[in-house]
């Protein structure tokens, strides 16, 4: 029999999915990449992208976790094993839909952490003061300094890494519904009230020069266009804000009531994670940078990266604005919220593999949990350039992959027809089948593109460094992998034995 929680309320629901795609991607990743790809043009592949890749994986995601959730799975090895009366190779082929959210968490978490450390901080005025520089680089640098001083890591910041790591393990050790949806519940809204309160802020500073640069970034930069890059960019961005490709949405959905109408809630959760990226995220880093620093420094913050962008440039100027350290520590707490509501949903698919498959009390699920991702983090604490191996690998290749995955087994596999039954039982829109095959066709081109491109041209670039470091963090995915697999074949004795222990 089937005990599995089920999300509380529908409004909760839709939070709680939402705040699974929602995360620093939104705030920090997308306005550097607008910037940088050509504006207004950028968003032509973008749009393409979220409607041939974006959404359909989307619904398919939502559609297959209220399938299995309601035959008591939620990880991508229990669903991909019930698909395929358990057999091996199924349950380990899930098991890399779980291990990609996992790999991510490890370093995503450590990235939160800093949100945190920098809102406390900034509360309690130990942010460095403005210098009054009108060039960016030396307004920044004082911030750029506090920056590397704070990720060495110092001790304030394993401090705040493991105040991270328990307010996770305590938001999840109260379940679905008392912890990851009553988070939401209050996050979901904190996020867009603060964000679009910041948002007003940069788009008014110095008489409203900060609309100039929201109208900048958003200026079409047609010979960009025909781009390969600029349509690689935009379709990664879309794998990455929608939380795509690695069973995450699937692992929420399987949470779902029997007759939760899943493609109602899957355009919503698009939609949300939409609107937070392309009106408050376009809204706030670039447009205050235009503002105080001027048009020539926007392309280079956004060329040196997100982290640059949200934790150097960000605090440079709204600390030179009145109460500059109560608006650095909404921007950090906005931040943090962002980041927290996405590693829960990174993390619940290993909590729902050892309960769902091992067959382990929710506790033992998270405790164990949260020890490997403390372990992960902790190496991207101490070990230089793990974050970014493990991001290549977990967070960009392996991603695009699994997606690849998904549509073959549970459209073709799984049969087209039968999956458009699933599809249109209770939902307000039945969908076409000949859309059904449009999507099953053009989808997997479309990504099996986006692999050529990442794993192709970029992996032998990768694979050219062997330095000590990046060999340790290539270690650890592969250890994961492998340890995921053993379990997820051991699992299926668990499962088939009887209740939990």
């Amino acid at each position: 029999m089937n005990n599995r929680e089920v999300w509380a309320t529908r409004v909760g629901l839709i939070f709680a999915a939402a705040g699974n795609a929602v995360g620093l991607g939104n705030l920090l990743r997308f306005p550097s990449k607008v910037a940088l790809y050509g504006g207004g043009a950028f968003m032509v592949p973008y749009f393409v992208a979220l409607f041939l890749i974006g959404i359909p994986l989307m619904v398919l995601e939502w559609v297959i976790g209220r399938y299995a959730g309601a035959r008591g799975h939620g990880s991508m090895t229990g669903i991909m094993g019930s698909l395929f009366h358990h057999a091996n190779w199924a349950r380990v082929l899930g098991s890399i839909g779980v291990a990609i959210p996992f790999l991510i968490v490890c370093y995503y978490i450590y990235i939160e952490s800093w949100t945190l450390g920098f809102a406390v901080l900034s509360l309690l005025g130990q942010m460095p003061p403005p210098t009054g520089a009108e060039d960016y680089k030396q307004a920044m640098q004082p911030y750029v300094d506090f920056y590397k001083s704070y990720t060495k890591p110092s001790t304030v910041a394993i401090v705040f890494l493991v105040i991270t790591l328990l307010v996770n393990w305590y938001i999840l050790q109260r379940g679905v519904v008392r912890g990851i949806e009553l988070t939401a519940k209050f996050g979901i809204p904190a996020l867009l009230l603060m964000g679009l309160f910041l948002g007003v802020i940069s788009l008014s500073i110095k008489g409203g020069k900060g609309l100039e640069g929201l109208f900048y970034i958003f200026t079409p930069d047609l010979s960009k266009i025909g781009d390969p890059q600029v349509w690689l960019e935009a379709s990664g961005q879309i794998f990455f804000t929608l939380s795509l490709g690695m069973g995450a949405i699937a692992t929420y959905a399987s949470y779902v009531k029997a007759k939760e109408d899943v493609l109602k809630a899957s355009l919503w959760t698009a939609g949300i994670n939409e609107f937070v990226e392309v009106v408050i995220g376009a809204s706030i880093a670039i447009p205050a940078a235009f503002a105080m620093f001027g048009a020539l420094a926007v392309p280079e913050l956004a060329k040196e990266g997100t982290f640059r962008l949200g934790f150097m440039s960000m605090p440079a100027v709204l600390m030179a604005l009145p109460l500059g350290w109560l608006l650095s520590a909404v921007w950090f707490f906005l931040l943090f919220i962002a980041a927290l509501t996405s590693s829960l949903a990174l993390t619940q698919p290993l909590v729902s593999l050892f309960e769902d498959e091992m067959r382990w009390s929710h506790s033992t699920a998270v405790n164990v949990s949260m020890l490997m991702v403390s372990v992960g983090a902790f190496l991207s604490a101490f070990v230089p350039s793990f974050i970014d191996e493990v991001d290549f690998w977990a967070g960009t290749l392996m991603l695009v992959f699994f997606a690849l995955v998904e549509i073959i087994v549970f459209v073709w596999i799984f049969g087209t027809q039968r999956f458009h039954r699933e599809l249109t039982r209770d939902v307000f829109f039945k969908v076409p089948l000949w859309l059904v095959y449009f999507f099953a066709v053009v989808s997997p081109i479309f990504i099996f593109i986006l692999l050529y491109q990442w794993g192709v041209l970029q992996l032998p670039k990768v694979l050219a460094n062997t330095s000590l470091e990046v060999m340790v963090a290539r270690f650890f995915v592969i250890a994961v992998l492998v340890l995921l697999a053993f379990l997820s074949v051991e699992s299926k004795r668990r499962y088939l034995s009887g209740p939990h222990l």
